[in-house]
């Protein structure tokens, strides 16, 4: 079956809820046989069924339940893919910590190489990965972990590739922002947004040209092992340790998702990207925030303003 029939499933299902609340209980999970449980990952494999081609036997033989083991299923496969299609899927990683959190299905570009619609089940505005609904969600690629061509769709042309073991300039997605963070907790000044672009090959040359080696802006394995290599070395003190107190441009995690939420909450015009990087949009939110509570506008999450957005940070 076509492309087109994948999204279109998917767009049948809008606004479906699970019943009751806070159940996860779906029509989904009675079709996979497996219900009461978070179901993002059920949903894409319901309405790939539906539309006539189905996933195969990824987790079950009806698809798959877990976005991690379907991760590493479709990189063993060789199905991840940078240009991604209509209906391909996409794995999400929301803290850049290399474990998938959730899955969607890929619409379209609304700015290419930054940011997209995909269709989503197990979602909301206030709760990424179990907001118990189907939506038509933006994302940006920064908390992507992979796009994949699951290889069932007729007549496609999609020619598998190797999964990319290196990291240069143009790469984008969850990856990135884990070297980024890797970068910042080592006390580079970096901002940790999933695009490796200039600035970011700057800072890989500043850790060569530290490190004593050729310094060519291009993070490979062996790179890799190197930046881990000094995370775990033993430090006195570490003074970038984010503490959720003061969060700034770069900074990652789960304070930062409970500051756009929040952010959200008081009218952030555009609506922010739940996705725990602190970018330029949570950035100029922050600040518009700020100026709007007469607060000192510095685009920094102190103790002031986590007091006016009422959220108690420890």
């Amino acid at each position: 079956m076509s492309r087109q029939r994948v999204l279109e499933v998917a767009a049948a299902e809008n606004g479906t809820r699970e019943t009751p609340p806070h159940t996860n209980k779906t029509k989904y999970g009675e079709w996979y046989g497996l219900n009461g449980v978070p179901w993002c990952a059920i949903f894409i494999s319901w309405v790939f069924d539906k539309a006539g081609c189905p996933l195969g036997p990824v987790d079950s033989t009806r698809g798959f339940q877990y976005c991690p083991s379907a991760y590493n299923y479709w990189k063993s496969h060789n199905c991840l893919t940078e240009s991604p299609q209509p209906a391909d899927i996409v794995l999400y990683d929301w803290n850049g910590d290399g474990i998938c959190d959730h899955t969607g299905i890929f619409v379209k570009w609304i700015e290419p190489g930054k940011s997209f619609q995909s269709w989503e089940g197990n979602t909301a505005m206030s709760n990424d990965s179990n907001g118990g609904r189907v939506m038509l969600r933006t994302r940006q690629t920064g908390s992507v972990k992979a796009f994949v061509n699951p290889g069932v769709f007729n007549n496609d042309t999609f020619q598998p590739q190797l999964p990319l073991l290196i990291f240069k300039r143009g790469s984008k997605g969850a990856d990135v922002v884990r070297v980024q963070k890797m970068l910042f907790d080592l006390g580079y000044s970096i901002t940790v947004d999933g695009d490796y672009g200039i600035r970011t090959e700057r800072v890989v040359k500043d850790f060569q040209n530290d490190q004593g080696l050729p310094t060519d802006g291009i993070v490979t394995p062996v790179l890799l092992g190197v930046m881990e290599s000094e995370l775990s070395r033993p430090k006195t003190v570490d003074k970038r340790i984010i503490t959720g107190v003061f969060l700034r441009k770069g900074d990652c995690g789960t304070a930062v998702v409970t500051l756009q939420r929040a952010l959200n909450k008081q009218g952030a015009h555009p609506m922010l990207s739940e996705d725990g990087v602190f970018g330029t949009d949570t950035y100029d939110a922050l600040k518009v925030f700020q100026k709007k509570n007469k607060l000192m506008i510095d685009g920094v999450a102190g103790p002031q303003t986590w007091g006016v957005l009422g959220v108690r940070v420890v």
